[in-house]
C-alpha cells in the first residue's frame, strides 16, 4: 500500500503535489493503490505516484511524471490501457490562492493510446492547454484532435517544446510491504494473521513496526511512466505570481469503470 506519497518539488517552479483517482469522484492528498475493484480490474489506471522537478538537463524546464499500473514484473511487456484518459493537471494560479483552498487546474495535458500492435503502442497527446472543464470529469481538448504522437518507450516531442516518454520504468517507491501488511492487514493475501498493532486492535507480535532497514517489496518491478519536460514559460501564472504552482494527474474511463 503506498499512502501519503506527496512530494515537494523545485523550489522555484513547484512546491505542491496531488495525486488523485477520477474513481473516487473526489480529489484527493494521497493515494493507494488497488484501492477499488475498478482500478484493480484496470491496473493501467491505478496511479501509483506522481513527481514534478526541475530538468537536470536544462534549468528553463521542469519535468512532470505520472506512474500507473505498480507491480509489474521485471521483463514483461506490459501497454497502457487504451480504454483510459491520462491527464495530467496544473493550477499555475497556485500561489495566489486563498489559503487552505484546493487546487483548480489552468492548464493540462492529456494521453491516450491505441491499442497495442506488432509489440509496440501508439501514444496520442492532447493539449497543452486550458481544459475543457474542471474537476473529475473531464473531456478531451481541442473536440479531440491529437496535437502529437509516438510511441511507446521512445521519446517524442510535441512541437511546442514539450519532450514526452510514455513506457517501461523501475518501480523508484522504496516501501517494505510484507511488513506493512503484518502491521496492518490489508489485502494481505488471504493472511489471516492477527495485526502486531498494541491489544486491542491486533496481538504486539512486532512492536517496533517496520524493521530498521527494511525490504524493498517493489525491487525488480516496473511501472508505465509518463514523463514530460516542459518548459517553464508554459507554466507561467495569469496572476502575475508564480513561485508556487499544483500538480497532480488523473486517470479516467467514459464509464468511471
Amino acid at each position: 500500500m503506498k499512502v501519503g506519497r506527496l512530494l515537494a518539488g523545485g523550489v522555484a517552479l513547484a512546491g505542491f503535489v496531488a495525486a488523485g483517482l477520477v474513481y473516487a469522484r473526489t480529489p484527493v492528498r494521497g493515494f493507494d493503490f488497488q484501492d477499488s475493484p475498478a482500478v484493480i480490474a484496470r491496473p493501467a489506471a491505478d496511479i501509483s505516484d506522481v513527481y514534478l522537478f526541475p530538468s537536470p538537463a536544462n534549468g528553463n524546464n521542469v519535468v512532470a511524471v505520472m506512474d500507473v499500473h505498480p507491480g509489474i514484473p521485471a521483463g514483461s511487456k506490459t501497454f497502457f490501457d487504451q480504454g483510459v484518459l491520462y491527464t495530467l493537471k496544473f493550477d499555475t494560479n497556485f500561489q495566489g490562492e486563498a489559503v487552505g483552498s484546493r487546487p483548480v487546474e489552468n492548464r493540462v495535458m492529456q494521453f491516450s493510446a491505441a491499442a497495442p500492435a506488432s509489440g509496440t503502442q501508439q501514444i496520442f497527446f492532447y493539449g497543452f492547454g486550458a481544459p475543457n472543464q474542471t474537476g473529475s470529469a473531464t473531456t478531451l481538448l481541442n473536440g479531440g484532435s491529437i496535437s502529437a504522437s509516438g510511441y511507446i518507450n521512445r521519446i517524442f516531442t510535441t512541437g511546442t517544446g514539450i519532450t514526452v516518454f510514455a513506457g517501461l520504468r523501475e518501480d523508484p517507491f522504496f516501501f517494505d510491504l510484507a511488513q506493512w501488511w503484518k502491521i496492518v492487514p490489508d489485502r494481505n493475501r488471504g493472511s489471516t494473521a492477527s495485526s502486531c498493532l498494541p491489544a486491542p486492535i491486533g496481538d504486539g507480535t512486532c512492536p517496533h513496526g517496520f524493521n530498521a532497514s527494511g525490504t524493498d517489496y517493489f525491487n525488480n518491478t516496473n511501472v508505465l511512466s509518463i514523463v514530460v519536460e516542459i518548459p517553464r514559460s508554459l507554466l507561467m501564472s495569469t496572476n502575475g505570481i508564480n513561485t508556487i504552482i499544483a500538480y497532480w494527474a488523473t486517470s479516467s474511463t467514459g464509464s468511471g469503470n
